[in-house]
Protein backbone atom coordinates (compact mmCIF):
# COMPACT_ATOMS: atom_id res chain seq x y z
CA UNK A 1 0.00 0.00 0.00
CA UNK A 2 1.18 3.48 -0.77
CA UNK A 3 0.94 6.51 1.50
CA UNK A 4 0.24 9.08 -1.19
CA UNK A 5 -2.54 11.57 -0.71
CA UNK A 6 -5.89 10.29 -1.91
CA UNK A 7 -7.71 12.13 -4.69
CA UNK A 8 -11.22 12.11 -6.10
CA UNK A 9 -11.71 12.59 -9.82
CA UNK A 10 -15.23 13.47 -10.93
CA UNK A 11 -14.70 14.29 -14.63
CA UNK A 12 -12.00 14.04 -17.26
CA UNK A 13 -11.85 17.81 -17.70
CA UNK A 14 -11.73 18.59 -13.95
CA UNK A 15 -8.51 18.19 -11.94
CA UNK A 16 -8.61 15.63 -9.12
CA UNK A 17 -9.32 16.98 -5.64
CA UNK A 18 -7.26 15.93 -2.62
CA UNK A 19 -9.15 13.95 0.00
CA UNK A 20 -7.66 13.84 3.50
CA UNK A 21 -10.50 12.56 5.71
CA UNK A 22 -13.59 10.39 5.47
CA UNK A 23 -15.74 13.42 6.25
CA UNK A 24 -14.12 15.31 3.37
CA UNK A 25 -14.82 12.38 1.03
CA UNK A 26 -18.50 12.40 2.07
CA UNK A 27 -18.73 16.16 1.52
CA UNK A 28 -17.16 15.93 -1.94
CA UNK A 29 -19.52 13.12 -2.96
CA UNK A 30 -22.49 15.11 -1.59
CA UNK A 31 -21.51 18.07 -3.80
CA UNK A 32 -21.70 15.92 -6.94
CA UNK A 33 -25.31 15.83 -8.10
CA UNK A 34 -25.28 14.30 -11.58
CA UNK A 35 -28.47 14.40 -13.68
CA UNK A 36 -27.71 10.93 -15.00
CA UNK A 37 -25.59 8.04 -13.69
CA UNK A 38 -21.84 8.68 -13.72
CA UNK A 39 -18.93 6.96 -12.06
CA UNK A 40 -16.20 8.87 -10.26
CA UNK A 41 -12.81 7.57 -9.19
CA UNK A 42 -11.12 7.68 -5.80
CA UNK A 43 -7.35 7.12 -6.01
CA UNK A 44 -6.22 5.73 -2.65
CA UNK A 45 -3.94 3.04 -1.25
CA UNK A 46 -2.39 2.31 -4.65
CA UNK A 47 -5.80 1.52 -6.15
CA UNK A 48 -8.59 3.16 -8.10
CA UNK A 49 -12.03 2.78 -6.54
CA UNK A 50 -14.97 3.64 -8.78
CA UNK A 51 -18.44 4.46 -7.45
CA UNK A 52 -21.64 5.09 -9.39
CA UNK A 53 -23.52 8.30 -8.54
CA UNK A 54 -26.81 9.69 -9.83
CA UNK A 55 -28.84 6.53 -9.23
CA UNK A 56 -30.42 4.91 -6.14
CA UNK A 57 -28.30 1.83 -6.90
CA UNK A 58 -24.55 1.82 -7.24
CA UNK A 59 -21.44 -0.33 -7.30
CA UNK A 60 -17.91 -0.10 -6.00
CA UNK A 61 -15.22 -1.33 -8.38
CA UNK A 62 -11.66 -1.50 -7.07
CA UNK A 63 -8.67 -2.12 -9.28
CA UNK A 64 -4.96 -1.98 -8.77
CA UNK A 65 -2.98 0.84 -10.40
CA UNK A 66 -0.74 -1.79 -11.99
CA UNK A 67 -3.72 -3.94 -12.90
CA UNK A 68 -3.62 -7.64 -12.44
CA UNK A 69 -7.00 -8.05 -10.81
CA UNK A 70 -10.07 -6.12 -9.82
CA UNK A 71 -12.96 -6.49 -7.42
CA UNK A 72 -16.58 -5.43 -7.80
CA UNK A 73 -19.45 -5.49 -5.36
CA UNK A 74 -22.13 -8.12 -5.87
CA UNK A 75 -25.75 -7.36 -5.06
CA UNK A 76 -28.44 -9.66 -6.45
CA UNK A 77 -26.56 -12.36 -8.35
CA UNK A 78 -29.80 -13.25 -10.18
CA UNK A 79 -30.52 -9.71 -11.44
CA UNK A 80 -30.82 -9.51 -15.23
CA UNK A 81 -29.86 -6.73 -17.59
CA UNK A 82 -27.34 -3.93 -17.45
CA UNK A 83 -27.10 -0.39 -16.16
CA UNK A 84 -25.64 2.30 -18.40
CA UNK A 85 -23.55 5.18 -17.07
CA UNK A 86 -20.75 7.53 -18.08
CA UNK A 87 -17.26 6.98 -16.71
CA UNK A 88 -16.03 10.37 -15.46
CA UNK A 89 -19.01 11.89 -17.26
CA UNK A 90 -17.55 11.05 -20.69
CA UNK A 91 -17.35 7.42 -21.78
CA UNK A 92 -20.57 5.42 -21.98
CA UNK A 93 -20.15 2.13 -20.13
CA UNK A 94 -22.44 -0.66 -18.93
CA UNK A 95 -22.24 -3.04 -16.00
CA UNK A 96 -24.49 -5.97 -15.24
CA UNK A 97 -27.23 -5.25 -12.68
CA UNK A 98 -26.02 -8.10 -10.48
CA UNK A 99 -23.21 -5.80 -9.30
CA UNK A 100 -25.55 -3.10 -7.98
CA UNK A 101 -26.03 -2.42 -4.30
CA UNK A 102 -27.92 0.45 -2.63
CA UNK A 103 -26.12 3.78 -3.04
CA UNK A 104 -26.02 4.33 0.72
CA UNK A 105 -24.21 0.99 1.10
CA UNK A 106 -21.80 1.79 -1.73
CA UNK A 107 -20.94 5.13 -0.10
CA UNK A 108 -20.26 3.36 3.20
CA UNK A 109 -18.09 0.76 1.42
CA UNK A 110 -16.09 3.46 -0.39
CA UNK A 111 -15.50 5.38 2.81
CA UNK A 112 -14.37 2.27 4.66
CA UNK A 113 -11.97 1.45 1.82
CA UNK A 114 -10.65 5.03 1.96
CA UNK A 115 -10.11 4.83 5.72
CA UNK A 116 -8.64 1.31 5.92
CA UNK A 117 -7.24 0.44 2.48
CA UNK A 118 -9.15 -2.86 2.60
CA UNK A 119 -12.27 -4.16 0.90
CA UNK A 120 -15.05 -4.15 3.49
CA UNK A 121 -16.41 -7.59 4.39
CA UNK A 122 -19.90 -6.10 4.81
CA UNK A 123 -20.65 -6.72 1.11
CA UNK A 124 -19.96 -9.56 -1.30
CA UNK A 125 -17.19 -9.12 -3.87
CA UNK A 126 -16.37 -10.77 -7.16
CA UNK A 127 -12.66 -11.01 -7.99
CA UNK A 128 -11.45 -11.09 -11.58
CA UNK A 129 -8.06 -11.04 -13.28
CA UNK A 130 -7.17 -9.02 -16.34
Amino acid sequence: MTTTIATLRSAEDVPPVEVRTGEELDQLLDQLRPDSPVSVILHAHGCEAHILLGSPESFVYIDEITPTRYYITVGDSHAKGAVGFHLLGQHHTEFERCYLIPLVTARRVLREFFETGRKPASVDWEENEY
